[in-house]
């Protein structure tokens, strides 16, 4: 029985609607196995299963990291916005008035 071809970075990057440049960083920082051919990034099909497993199947944790810290259920959906301060006019180089 043959093996799956590897993916390719553009051709994951379409399935999971990223970049093809955050498919490379995610296999040089070691999120995702890969191997390299001169240049070029090859991802096997084993590991591309594997993380989709991961991002799709909800963890122990997932609940704790999910949970509202601090906020009631009710007010989830509120949207709390930061008072910006105020900014003082701009003074014009040059130009006398």
């Amino acid at each position: 029985m043959s093996q799956p071809k590897p993916y390719r970075p553009d051709t994951l990057a379409s399935r999971w609607e990223i970049s093809a440049t955050t498919v490379r960083n995610m296999c040089d920082d070691g999120r995702l196995p890969h191997f390299k051919i001169g240049k070029l990034y090859r991802i096997p099909a084993a590991a591309v299963e594997e993380y989709e497993e991961c991002q799709t199947s909800p963890s122990a944790d997932s609940a704790a990291d999910t949970a509202f810290h601090g906020m009631k259920a009710a007010s989830a959906g509120a949207i709390n916005l930061k008072h910006a301060r105020e900014r003082k006019p701009r003074q014009k180089h040059g130009i006398d008035t």
